[in-house]
């Protein structure tokens, strides 16, 4: 039932819940069929979605029995090291603003999650619809980011019934911005950085819409590798935070804040059952967020959207979104 009508609601219950002081929380759900659903909290302040996806695989090889003393199953070299990169500042243990914890923020509206699965097919020819010369061969990540941005902007707009600038922020993965030595393929915490790009307004919808949308992804991601790919201050990269954060909660702009957790190695791990069947995570209730995810082939997209509920019912029915996305199928 819950691989052949997923209900994005009932899988916080394969979740632990109720200690959200503890590092880690392992939850194992049995089945009467025999399947096996592993449910698993990790707490920010310890990883990111990266170091999650090591941490899975290395649990997995050795419950399965394939990890030996030679593997490398936790990085000892690296271990420890995005820390004396990023120390710990005390702006992190400062109380709450009041504007980080008022109902401007999102988090306390009424919103709605909902699944899109974009496969292959539909990808390339959002590709081909997106491609320009700026940005000849645009990536699955931008496309359906854009996609997303486009569509979700003109809802709110519609509901709105006024024209307001938008913000996307997206998460980097820093290992792959670093260049030094120190940032291997292993580098374990919380390694990542954050992309805000603006758009003043989107007034007609046409092709050029979603291209524009594509070159300012692009543009933002290669200045921040530019900006950055030598290295950062724990100091530096909070500053950025905070600018970014200080943009998200503005009553003035449109902002949707995504996290990509694609190409990270989660349908690899087998405990000794097999392969998952799907990896999925669920959606806090907070507005215009957005998690992207690859589907098991490796090919295709799943988007777990988080909209205020009357953004989310002309969303769903927008006829651009349908025509490259599947609004919640059957994982089987």
């Amino acid at each position: 039932m819950i691989l052949d009508r997923p209900d994005l609601g009932m899988l916080w219950k394969l979740l632990p819940s109720g200690h959200t002081s503890y590092l880690l929380q392992v939850q194992a759900n049995f089945f009467e069929c025999g399947g096996l659903a592993i449910g698993v909290n990790i707490s920010h302040k310890v990883a990111d979605a990266s170091t999650l996806s090591k941490f899975i695989n290395s649990w997995a090889a050795i419950a399965l029995g394939s990890a030996s003393t030679t593997d490398r199953v936790v990085p000892p070299a690296e271990f420890g090291v995005a820390a004396s990169l990023f120390p710990p500042l005390d702006f992190l243990n400062a109380p709450q603003t009041p504007s980080s914890d008022s109902t401007n923020s999102g988090i306390k509206e009424k919103c709605i999650t909902r699944r899109f699965v974009f496969d292959a097919s539909k990808i390339a020819a959002l590709k081909s619809k997106a491609a320009t010369t700026t940005v000849p061969n645009p990536t699955r990540v931008e496309v359906v980011s854009a996609l997303i941005w486009k569509c979700a902007a003109e809802a709110s707009r519609s509901n709105l019934e006024s024209a307001m600038p938008s913000a996307w922020c997206q998460t980097v993965n820093m290992r792959k911005v670093l260049v030094s030595v120190l940032a291997g393929k292993d580098l374990l915490g919380n390694v990542f950085g954050l992309v805000a790009g603006q758009r003043e307004e989107i007034v007609e919808v046409d092709d050029h819409d979603l291209q524009s949308l594509v070159t300012i992804l692009r543009k933002g991601i290669e200045e921040f590798k530019e900006n950055y790919r030598n290295g950062v201050s724990g100091e530096g990269l909070c500053q950025l935070f905070k600018e970014v954060v200080n943009l998200i909660i503005r009553d003035d702009i449109d902002s949707y804040s995504c996290s990509s957790w694609c190409r990270f190695p989660f349908y690899t791990s087998n405990f000794g059952w097999g392969k998952p069947s799907w990896v999925v995570t669920p959606n806090v209730d907070s507005k215009n967020l957005i998690v992207l995810m690859d589907t098991k082939d490796g090919d295709g997209l799943e988007a777990s959207l988080t909209l205020k509920e009357e953004d989310m019912t002309k969303f769903e029915n927008n006829k651009e979104v349908l025509e490259y996305a599947s609004l919640n199928p059957s994982v089987i």
